[in-house]
């Protein structure tokens, strides 16, 4: 098959497992980057053909050099340059003429300092002589299955079952060294750079039918495409997990004035929530991401979220039983059968024979013993072995215990002193992943239990298709950019079956009496102008009106309100519209998300909204099940179900309700911004009191 008709899944095969290497930009000076990267493919004991280029050198360390990519005596699989940025664009022309296939640019000086112009040139000789492009400004990628260390350093000794995906290169270090010092190894480390053409989400669906990957660690600054990035996660979603740190948590740029919608979809709030809804595992830190990630490429995924700790010690089960329960991880009861033939055990007086169960005891046999026995009875799905101190043989004991029980196992190990340093490497070149903290080993045992949750009902229930994305058809109302006025807001409403008061539009205080009598007291007056999209804060709404006397008044005083508070205001009328009784307010919400297109949000009303900012946000379309675990994700979900002895709310409508939006957005694009808030909701039933939206 030419290269031209492979898929990027396949070029990125033919690249990891090249068997033949141009270095363009090879050097003997050891202050290059060339020659670093030239060390350490050699170094990294590389078994294929490696051609160093440069027209100056005959032989670099100890290899024959070659003047120029056409005098190769062959077509190598993959250039990885490291030339100055000028003479970038001839040596991917050579690299195309001599017809190979894939680029891997590491040198700088592109669209990060402002040159996007020399970095269309890139794309556009890529374009024209068919050859594919990681980078630039890369440092390089590492691949172990064939020993290939292609980046300035470091070089890898350890191969494990970890991938680490970064767009900075000094992090791709951090975390490959982290492994590679633990000897839990790496497969493969790939640097995306400025992703001119191969990105993240190919990364992620080549490494989906990888099997020297476990599971991948990311770190983000940003990805390529939204929807093409979330289409790989669901793609992995299920067979490998994905744990990501995406920077910039900052909302500033974020905000806008125009809804609370956009004023709350701070970037990295929509980023996490897509990452969850497509079951990749958003963090806040490189301690976790790589946690995670260690765990998730060593143990087994849980078959539920039953933990048992087993401890040396009782201050070290605390601790870990503290974290446990915050995160909501199971504490299972130790059966009464299972207590007392622990006591026939012979175990330490001194120790607690509940969950965690304390052995007070530095015997690894103990602990094997406990935990056999502990898995005879099925008590839990994953095993916390907990050492506060040096347990002489613990790396044999765990890693036979890790083939007889069916239960998953971690450690955490701490004041083990020299035989803790001896015994880590051991148990992760077994498998079993072992941090230096109680709460550590938690959290990541935590992130795997979720991962399993989520991977079971997506096994189930699939993904949202009600609605395929790219077969959106366009839905343009007629009407200029700008705020709807809200009679034509509510009639796109109806139009989805989203409730709304009875309501009426008028133009003058005589036909807001009639339509008050027709509706039934009490009412409720609100302007309406595209310029007042924010009514209550001009004084455009009136509530709780009981009869035509004070209807006229509060129509009086709307006018003056508004026309004082934004004196170039255009009145088109007034909405008349029936009283809601009271009820649990909500904001439900959607925009068009410069990253992920349309997105939908639900909070909790008033003080939970404008202080606590307690909202929880998904990509649409969204499934069912997202529209729950949306709701569920809310602080203040207890209110919705009766807390503190307020009633219950139709949790089943409001569940619809975030569908009927998500079908809304998807389907009219033109929609940049939507609020229904507040939502009222009640018993049976919920209302949107007020519609606002913004159309592009």
């Amino acid at each position: 098959m030419s290269h031209k008709d492979k898929s990027t899944s396949q070029i990125i095969e033919q690249i990891f497992h090249a068997n033949s290497v141009a270095v363009v930009g090879a050097s003997a000076d050891t202050t290059k980057y060339g020659y670093m990267t030239l060390d350490c493919i050699l170094r990294g004991r590389y078994e294929g053909r490696v051609y160093p280029i440069n027209p100056k050198a005959g032989e670099i360390l100890g290899v024959k050099a070659y003047p120029s990519i056409q005098e190769i005596p062959e077509t190598p699989d993959v250039a990885i340059i490291l030339v100055p940025v000028k003479a970038v664009p001839k040596v991917l022309k050579d690299a195309g003429e001599k017809g190979i296939p894939s680029a891997v640019i590491t040198t700088a000086g592109y669209s990060e300092v402002g040159r996007d112009d020399l970095q269309q040139e890139l794309i556009d000789i890529a374009k024209k002589y068919n050859i594919r492009i990681v980078g630039p400004n890369i440092e390089g990628f590492i691949y172990m299955p064939n020993k290939l260390n292609a980046q300035f350093f470091p070089v890898i000794q350890n191969s494990g079952p970890l991938v680490t995906i970064s767009q900075s290169g000094s992090l791709t270090n951090g975390l490959v060294e982290w492994a590679d010092k633990e000897a839990l190894g790496i497969s493969a480390a790939i640097n995306l750079g400025n992703q001119v053409d191969i990105c993240e989400a190919d990364f992620i669906q080549y490494l989906s039918f990888n099997s020297h990957a476990k599971a991948i660690a990311m770190y983000l600054e940003g990805v390529k495409d939204g929807r093409t990035f979330l289409g790989a996660l669901k793609d992995i979603a299920g067979k490998k997990p994905v744990v990501i740190l995406k920077a910039g948590r900052s909302r500033a740029g974020q905000k806008s004035v125009a809804s609370h919608t956009a004023s709350m979809a701070g970037g990295h709030d929509v980023f996490c929530a897509a990452c969850r809804q497509y079951g990749a595992i958003p963090v806040n830190d490189l301690q976790s991401l790589y946690d995670y990630g260690k765990l998730l490429s060593t143990m087994p995924i849980p078959r539920g979220n039953r933990l048992l700790i087993i401890s040396s010690s009782g201050g070290i089960g605390v601790l870990a039983v503290d974290e446990a329960e915050t995160l909501g991880v199971c504490l299972p009861e130790l059966p009464e059968k299972f207590v007392d033939e622990l006591k026939t055990l012979n175990l330490s007086p001194l120790g607690s024979l509940s969950n965690p169960i304390d052995l007070a005891a530095i015997w690894a046999e103990e602990f094997r013993k406990v935990a056999m026995l502990a898995d005879k009875y099925d008590i839990a799905d994953v095993f916390l072995i907990n050492f506060g101190d040096p347990i002489e043989s613990a790396g044999e004991m765990i890693k036979d215990l890790k083939e007889k029980i069916k239960a998953c196992i971690a450690v955490a190990y701490m004041g083990g002193a020299q035989e803790e340093e001896k015994d880590r490497p051991k148990m992760h070149k077994a498998g079993v992943p072992v941090f230096p903290t109680p709460e550590r080993a938690i959290r990541a045992i935590s992130a795997a239990m979720s991962y399993g949750k989520f991977s079971r009902e997506i096994e189930e229930n699939g993904f949202a298709e009600n609605i395929k994305y790219n077969d959106i058809k366009f839905h343009d109302k007629q009407g200029k950019a700008g705020f709807v006025l809200e009679p034509d807001a509510v009639s796109w409403l109806e139009e989805y079956g989203i409730a709304y008061p009875d309501h009426c539009f008028v133009k003058t205080m005589d036909e807001a009496i009639t339509a008050a009598e027709k509706i039934g007291y009490p009412v409720v007056l609100k302007v309406v102008s595209s310029q007042v999209p924010h009514k209550s804060d001009s004084g455009g709404v009136r509530v709780n009106i009981k009869d035509a006397e004070k209807l006229q008044t509060q129509f009086k005083a709307i006018k003056e309100c508004v026309a004082k508070a934004v004196p170039d205001a255009k009145i088109e009328g007034m909405m008349v519209c029936k009283h809601a009784e009271d009820g649990l307010e909500l904001i439900v919400g959607g925009i068009q998300d410069p990253v992920f297109g349309p997105t939908i949000m639900v909070g909790l009303g008033g003080i939970f909204t404008e202080v606590l900012k307690d909202v929880a946000f998904r990509v649409a379309p969204i499934s069912p099940r997202d529209a729950s675990q949306m709701i569920r994700e809310l602080k203040g979900f207890d209110l919705l179900t009766g807390a503190r002895g307020s009633k219950k709310c139709d949790i089943h409508g409001l569940e619809r309700l975030l569908i009927q939006v998500s079908h809304m957005i998807c389907i009219n694009p033109e929609i940049q911004e939507l609020d229904l808030n507040p939502v009222r909701i009640y018993e049976k039933g919920l209302l949107a009191l007020d519609a606002r939206i913004l159309k592009a």
